[in-house]
């Protein structure tokens, strides 16, 4: 009932505000729609596609199969758990997310090897780390690097700290174990390939298809609240007092206009502190994204408060391994020789703001699209369903 009377007040406030500032909220409307348009939506369809075809021709048996002894050793997870960090890992959070839902149904993880599994699959996609934060906020492709190192370590300590709490509490499970006991480690992953693929029996055009359809069905979901963030967050800084001022900041709701904020607040600050935050926010996801993560596990028995405990400890993590380990990763880069011309290693005179290179605000305009890359990304794309086609019509020959 709580929950209830909070959403309706959320509501009605958002109603009312949008009425009261009509111009405000078109333009944060727009705002949400652009960061989706050029920035979501071509860094995530490809793995999405990608997701549901592995899905149909057996690669995720076949990738269980082999990293089942690892997953095993490192995480406690069993093997197909490494398809989902691998997924989730590239293709950003949504991605991440149904994966570990699919996992969850076919029952090849119990309840808390899943749970444990999404929060470490849902991270942000490495091209918002590499490409917008690094290059494009920062105007430093190594710095790009230097935080997605941060957060994917800090994703992995995490991990292991959750396995050792879980076996603390005595945490089990069983799990619906894969067809690995075979004669050869790497036959065995070609067996698992194809009982994977006769298992889903069907053709290539029929996957493709409903891989297309689903993936965008999903993109609209995750633009739906990017836009809803986006809107929420300009009104609540019109309406909301100074003192609670902090309740509107963009990383709490929003990845993108998150990360924006915080390099233009804290760009006279020192370099630890400046990449320790944007590691947090990048580490954290918004509201938006944990928002994505709920739709996608809704049918399983996977709950959003364990995900939410585990992504605030994510982001302490990233914030202090970004602060401890900046000037280890600054003498390595000099070590090498990276000109300070490229890279923000030189000396900073004290009070400089060395990253202050646009206005005060948040424009989306600004942030830089990632459709250039779509083409290469395709063209592997385009590679894999050559040899995913090729399979097929091997199958159905040997019929």
């Amino acid at each position: 009932m709580t929950r209830t009377l909070i959403f309706a007040a959320a509501s009605l406030w958002l109603v009312s505000a949008i009425i009261r500032y009509p111009d405000e909220a078109f333009h944060s409307a727009l705002q949400g729609l652009e960061i989706w348009w050029n920035i979501v939506f071509p860094g995530l369809l490809p793995f999405l596609v990608l997701a549901e075809l592995m899905l149909a021709f057996g690669v995720m048996h076949m990738l269980g199969a082999l990293l089942e002894p690892a997953c095993r050793r490192l995480l406690g997870l069993p093997g197909p758990a490494g398809w989902a960090l691998a997924l989730g890992w590239s293709g950003g959070f949504s991605a991440g997310a149904e994966a570990v839902a699919s996992l969850r149904q076919r029952e090849w993880l119990s309840r808390g090897e899943a749970q444990r599994l999404l929060s470490t699959a849902h991270m942000t996609n490495p091209m918002v780390m590499l490409i917008v934060v690094g290059a494009g906020f920062l105007h430093q492709p190594l710095l790009g690097l230097y935080l997605a190192l941060i957060v994917w370590l800090a994703a992995l300590l995490g991990a292991w700290l959750g396995r050792l709490a879980d076996r603390a509490g005595g945490g089990s499970g069983d799990t619906r174990r894969l067809r690995t006991a075979r004669p050869a480690w790497l036959g065995g992953a070609m067996q698992a390939l194809a009982d994977g693929r006769a298992e889903d029996g069907r053709g290539l055009g029929k996957a493709l298809g409903d891989a297309v359809a689903t993936g965008v069905q999903k993109l609209m979901l995750a633009g739906g609240m990017i836009i809803v963030c986006a809107l929420a967050i300009r009104l609540l800084r019109l309406d909301l007092p100074n003192p609670l001022a902090p309740v509107s900041f963009a990383g709490l709701y929003e990845l993108h206009l998150g990360a924006y904020a915080v390099i233009d607040r804290l760009a006279g600050a020192s370099p630890e502190l400046l990449l320790g935050a944007t590691a947090a926010v990048l580490a954290w996801g918004g509201w938006s994204n944990l928002l994505q993560a709920h739709s996608a596990v809704a049918h399983t028995d996977l709950r959003l408060a364990p995900l939410l405990r585990a992504k605030l400890g994510h982001a302490a993590l990233a914030f202090g391994a970004a602060y401890v380990l900046w000037r280890p990763f600054r003498a390595a880069a000099d070590a090498f020789g990276l000109s300070p011309q490229t890279h923000v290693f030189g000396d900073r005179e004290a009070g400089s703001s060395w990253l202050r290179t646009w206005p005060a605000g948040i424009d989306a305009t600004d942030m830089p699209s990632l459709w250039p890359l779509l083409p290469h990304a395709l063209l592997a794309f385009a590679l894999l369903l050559l040899l995913l086609g090729s399979s097929s019509i091997l199958r159905i020959r040997r019929r």
